[in-house]
Order: C-alpha cells, then structure tokens, then sequence
C-alpha cells in the first residue's frame, strides 16, 4: 500500500535518509525543512482535497520532528489537528518525550511517538502499521 506522508525535518541528512527509505517502500513523500514550511504545504494539499471528502486527510502520515525552526513540531501538530482533528501524525523526537506528554498544552494523546534514536526499519514498520 501506498501511503502520502509529508515529512517535516530539518536537518538534511535526515532528510535523505528518511526519504530513500520511505520511496524505497514505494511511498510518496513531501518534505518540509521547518514548522512553517510544512503549515504551508499541509494547508495547500488540503485545499486540492477539500471537496472530495470531509474525512479524507491530505497526508497519509505527517512524520514530525520537533526541534525545527519558524515553529515547533508540538506547534505544528495542534495546528493541523485544529484543522483535521483525525490526521495521523508520529512525532519523531529525541526530546524528552514524556515531558512532551504530560506538560500541559502539548501534543495531544492521539500523536504517535517515535523516540530518536531509532532504526529506519522502526520507522517504517511504526508507518506502515
């Protein structure tokens, strides 16, 4: 199966590795290189996809870090669940993960974590569960 997944990093190396492996899955990826960045792109693959259904999300899977300029991944989250409260996102984080939890006003339960450091065959299976 084929997922879109847009991936919001914005550390280059990452970038590659996280997108040879994804296409090698045979996976479309669209990549961010910050919170605002991925906004955008979120926003205007919504708007192609917006009056063919009001349950279809534009991504497949937003793959989040955290640490990224313009906006955080905690940030960008809230933002597209304000707008697609069913959208699958998986925050990919070597922040304090359970600080991101439990501290009020952060990512909300239904964001899946991936603790960095991790396999990129974890994440891939973590994706295509």
């Amino acid at each position: 199966m084929t997922l879109n997944i847009l991936v919001a990093e914005d550390n280059a190396f990452t970038i590659t590795q996280y997108t040879k492996i994804l296409e090698k899955n045979g996976h479309s990826v669209t990549v961010a290189r910050d919170g605002q960045e991925c906004l955008e792109k979120y926003t205007q693959e919504l708007a192609k996809t917006e009056f063919e259904s009001l349950d279809k999300n534009p991504f497949d899977v937003v793959l989040l870090d955290n640490n990224m300029p313009k906006k955080s991944g905690v940030e960008v989250a809230k933002e597209i669940l304000d707008k697609r409260p069913n959208q699958r996102i998986i925050f990919a984080s070597a922040y304090d993960i359970n600080s991101l939890l439990k501290a009020p006003g952060t990512i909300p339960e239904s964001v899946e974590i991936l603790e960095k450091p991790f396999s990129l065959n974890t994440m891939i299976s973590k994706i295509q569960a």
